[in-house]
């Protein structure tokens, strides 16, 4: 590997953009190369960010750009072959969320990656937020005596022009729908805090818009720490919020766009009540040392790379949020309760 990281982006528009621009502000990385098979948009990609060389086929800008490491930002339901490709011509990878959209193909671009010796990342920039990490820490440390409740909601707004936009928004085979695509970043920042999900009953619809996976939908979780939670989602309304609360024996936090709110309790009790103060959230000593958003989610990748140890979100970590969707889609369908076990063991 070259003193400097030699990096590549596949997928030239929406989020690809957002890397470039990340990669652009970490040091010891230089963006040399682009892949895409929309040759105008590679194109003005390259012109956008500075980029030498172009590509159509991802392998080949590996090894005749001799790419070190690069992003996946096209669809979702591509990201398993293009993963494969990359770690067959000997590139690290950072795949944005999530990391595909069955367990087959999350399974086979795992896999790939470990067989080739190379690192697999997920982008899941809210675990680099302070107030999440802080969140993380409140409840690793007790803070907030046992979790017995934690809940997520997400309601954002979608037109049917965004489903319209791409023939592939929308769809199970390559895309999914407010759980996978929208919903996935609440609900990986939830599970990753309280230490990961059990199981999953779920209700899933279609209400507002036309398109085959779900505008709407809501979860009752089990945790693996014997807690109960609820992820609500849906991209049909106007005005809603995006917050988590977690609560226990001794307190509760609530994380929205505000930040982070923590109250603990003072010891006076009642029957019917009792009493907390607000404690001061002290984000600062909870930051991650890369920094937050997809600029820490690129450097933390490049640092671990260079370093040979793991990423924040590492690949069989990442695939958990996935695993958690897949088992909220049979629940859907079913009307049971599903162990994550059950979607693993596919």
């Amino acid at each position: 590997m070259t003193e400097t990281l030699r990096y590549g982006i596949v997928g030239c528009a929406g989020i690809g953009n957002t890397h470039a621009e990340a990669v652009a502000a970490v040091d010891g990385v230089e963006l040399v190369a682009c892949a895409d098979l929309d040759a105008d948009a590679a194109e003005t990609f390259a012109d956008d960010h500075g980029v030498a060389e172009t590509f159509a086929d991802p392998a080949a800008m590996v090894a005749e750009g001799a790419v070190d490491a690069a992003s996946v930002c096209t669809p979702s339901g591509t990201h398993a072959d293009v993963t494969t490709d990359l770690a067959a011509a000997g590139a690290n990878v950072l795949c944005e969320k999530p990391l595909d959209v069955t367990a087959e193909r999350v399974d086979r671009m795992v896999e790939a990656c470990e067989e080739a010796g190379v690192t697999l990342a997920g982008v899941f920039q809210r675990r680099f937020d302070p107030a999440v990490r802080r969140a993380k820490q409140a409840v690793e440390e007790g803070e907030i005596g046992q979790p017995v409740l934690a809940d997520t909601h997400l309601k954002w707004f979608r037109p049917q022009a965004y489903y319209d936009s791409a023939g592939w928004r929308g769809t199970r085979e390559m895309d999914g729908g407010a759980f996978m695509n929208q919903g996935i970043h609440s609900l990986d920042a939830l599970q990753w805090v309280m230490g990961g999900v059990e199981s999953v009953q779920a209700e899933a619809d279609a209400l507002a818009r036309e398109l085959e996976c779900e505008d709407t939908g809501a979860m009752v979780l089990r945790f693996e720490n014997g807690a109960v939670g609820t992820v609500a989602v849906t991209m049909a309304t106007k005005g809603g919020t995006d917050r988590t609360e977690i609560n226990g024996t001794e307190g509760s936090l609530a994380l929205g766009d505000d930040g982070i709110e923590v109250r603990v309790g003072t010891g006076e009790e009642t029957l019917w009540s009792a009493e907390t103060q607000s404690r001061a959230p002290a984000v600062e000593r909870a930051a991650h040392p890369a920094g937050d958003g997809h600029e820490g989610v690129v450097r933390d990748f490049v640092n671990a790379v260079r370093d040979g140890r793991d990423p924040e979100a590492p690949a069989r970590e990442a695939r958990a949020a996935v695993d958690i969707v897949l088992a909220a889609y049979r629940s859907a369908e079913t009307g049971e309760r599903i162990a994550l076990d059950e979607v693993r063991a596919d």
